[in-house]
């Protein structure tokens, strides 16, 4: 439970300070009039952290150590727990220390008799806003259980659609990492020890052999410029892409690049499905699902389109007249989407959608690959032949004259 500073006035008129535990600010102010009579100030202590114990990078949850959490409330609490006795479980069962650090934090305020997903709101952690969400309309509503159990479902697949992407994306990455690091050294170290063995032979030198001792040289004498010129294109890179105009700009070129657009496209269409289908199941009303929705989503542009959606629906329009004006969900998604809604099978609907575009995101990712894989290849081929062109021309001169 976070801990509050105070500086009061006792009923004597005397100057008071203290310290005091409470779940938030109000909590910590009515604390403090338990020791003094009249509250002047009220300040959050900061936990200071080593460079043991401080998080270098933000903390986030992986997908995966969600679902089994998710699964281990679940199943704790349809055996009869309270949720304060089995946040403390969980706590201690959870190999993953960031969750761990926030179930232990939440567990205290639980036992003091807050809402669980008031307590995971305040911590200000990094934790998925739909988690949040829908355990709070599971508290609200009285079916934390099935709450957690459809939070299980819903990360469990996404888990597994992430894990498929990312063990198909294992292998081009590696072959473009060895490639980069090869031409590297050949560049640096071997090109360099053969030029004086090419200029010994006293033949003219051809242009492509000279062009190649000529960027190798220059390429060594300019490496520290070359690093620090590529770091800071990296860091521009990444500062603009903070802002909102780099947000949207980064965002547009994943969902129109060739090949890997479509990846994105389903991708999202796939997180927006499978997301609205778990808060309706918990009960959320209809313009609260897509504002959490609209937080889910990884792609920026795809965000904003389902952030406008909420100001559709708030004029009365239905869902897919509003997912009718978003410009780059697929069709098939959208129409789907109303014909569920006029049936009343939305949420069905919607979970169909989901698994179809799951499936899609596999399938348009393997032939994305499978198109990069034999490009990259033959780009590592043509690097190749170049180079060995190059330092081989000069003898095959030298040998035509003779």
């Amino acid at each position: 439970m976070p801990t509050f500073t105070y500086k009061g006035i006792t009923e004597g008129g005397m100057p008071a300070t203290g310290v005091v535990e409470a779940f938030d600010e109000i909590g910590a102010m009515e604390a403090a009039r338990a020791q003094c009579r009249v509250v002047q100030e009220v300040k959050l202590v900061r936990e200071r952290k080593n460079l043991l114990t401080m998080d270098i990078t933000k903390p986030k949850a992986k997908l995966k150590n969600l679902a089994i959490m998710c699964s281990q409330f679940s199943i704790i609490l349809k055996a009869g727990l309270p949720i304060g006795r089995a946040v403390a479980l969980v706590a201690d069962q959870t190999t993953d220390k960031y969750l761990k650090r926030v179930l232990s934090d939440a567990s205290s305020d639980v036992a003091a008799g807050h809402g669980f997903a008031d307590s995971l709101e305040n911590k200000g952690e990094s934790l998925p806003n739909m988690f949040i969400e829908t355990v709070r309309s599971g508290e609200e509503s009285g079916h934390l259980p099935e709450a957690f159990a459809r939070l299980h479902t819903y990360y469990d697949k996404r888990s597994k659609v992430a894990a498929k992407v990312a063990s198909a994306l294992t292998y081009p990455i590696f072959v473009l990492i060895i490639a980069v690091i090869v031409v590297a050294v050949m560049m640096v170290m071997v090109i360099p020890s053969m030029t004086s063995m090419i200029s010994s032979l006293g033949s003219e030198m051809p242009w492509v052999t000279q062009f190649l001792i000529d960027a190798s040289s220059w390429l060594r004498q300019n490496i520290l410029w070359v690093i620090l010129v590529i770091a800071l294109i990296v860091a521009g890179c990444k500062l603009y892409g903070r802002t909102e105009s780099g947000k949207t700009v980064f965002a547009l070129m994943k969902l129109k690049a060739p090949i890997l657009g479509v990846v994105s496209v389903y991708s999202g269409a796939a997180e927006f499905a499978n997301s609205m289908a778990t808060l309706i199941a918990a009960g959320l009303p209809m313009p609260r699902a897509i504002q959490v929705t609209s937080r889910v989503l990884n792609n920026h542009v795809l965000s904003s389109e389902v952030s406008m959606m909420e100001v559709g629906l708030t004029e009365g329009k239905s869902l897919g007249e509003c997912m009718g004006e978003a410009e780059h969900f697929p069709r098939t998604l959208i129409e789907m989407a109303s014909v569920g809604e006029r049936t009343g099978e939305l949420e069905e609907t919607l979970q169909t959608v989901g698994s179809f575009y799951d499936t899609e995101t596999q399938r348009v990712t393997d032939r994305a690959l499978s198109l990069l894989e034999p490009a990259l290849l033959v780009l590592m081929a043509v690097f190749a032949g170049f180079i060995v062109i190059a330092l081989y021309l000069p003898m095959f001169s030298m040998y035509a004259s003779m």
